[in-house]
């Protein structure tokens, strides 16, 4: 028998209230059911208790309505599995939203893990936006390097006037000041990312052995 938490659940998210969108079962699907299966399939994966409601909307076209009591039974397995403090730290850190299904009152281990998740979500993205600066700052260094050469090749071709020798020559000297100045913060955020990193592994060891 399905277990009261989840009829309770089931109810107060709306169970009779109707939802639009695509079938979530043709024809086949609903004349072969097993309501048990597609509960499990349902909560394994973190879906809403209501999506029940779209499947009895999908299956009245041709006559069927969902065994809620097989669909709960398997609905509550598959939530269990899905809610625990290890997918709630694995969705957090991947900067993922907070499911409606994972109730805390419910399920405190998966709030619990979705925490310390976000933890390391912060930490990650601190990561990931010192390695994007650090690759900007090569992107244009490389930029420059290619402009250093291209006018140094200007410099030795034909017809080239005085001035304008002198000119590849000024924009070949400051272009170089600002190689020389860009390679030392290149050298500043290629610590700090690896700072970073490292940080990150040592909190993700600390995080995950409180799961």
């Amino acid at each position: 028998m399905a277990s009261p938490f989840l009829v309770v659940r089931l109810l107060s998210l709306g169970l009779a209230l109707s939802l639009t969108g695509c079938a979530t079962l043709d024809r086949e699907d609903c004349l072969t059911a097993d309501w048990e299966l597609i509960g499990f399939n349902d909560g394994v994966v973190g879906r809403s208790a209501e999506r029940l409601e779209q499947h009895r909307e999908a299956c009245s076209e041709y006559g069927v309505v969902p065994q809620m009591e097989d669909y709960l039974l398997g609905y509550d397995r598959g939530i269990e599995r899905y809610c625990t403090a290890a997918n709630g730290y694995e969705r957090a850190r991947a900067g993922q939203a907070y499911p409606q299904a994972c109730s805390s009152l419910l399920f405190p281990d998966f709030e619990r893990g979705f925490e310390l998740g976000g933890e390391a979500f912060e930490q990650v993205d601190r990561l990931e936006r010192a390695t994007r600066a650090l690759q900007r700052l090569r992107k244009q260094q490389r930029a420059d390097e290619r402009e250093v050469s291209e006018k140094r090749d200007q410099l030795i071709a034909d017809g080239i006037s005085s001035d304008q020798r002198a000119g590849l020559l000024l924009d070949i000297d400051e272009l170089q000041q600002q190689i020389a100045a860009r390679s030392r913060q290149i050298k500043q955020h290629k610590n700090k990312v690896g700072m970073e990193r490292r940080y990150l592994r040592q909190l993700e060891a600390d995080l995950r052995q409180q799961l």
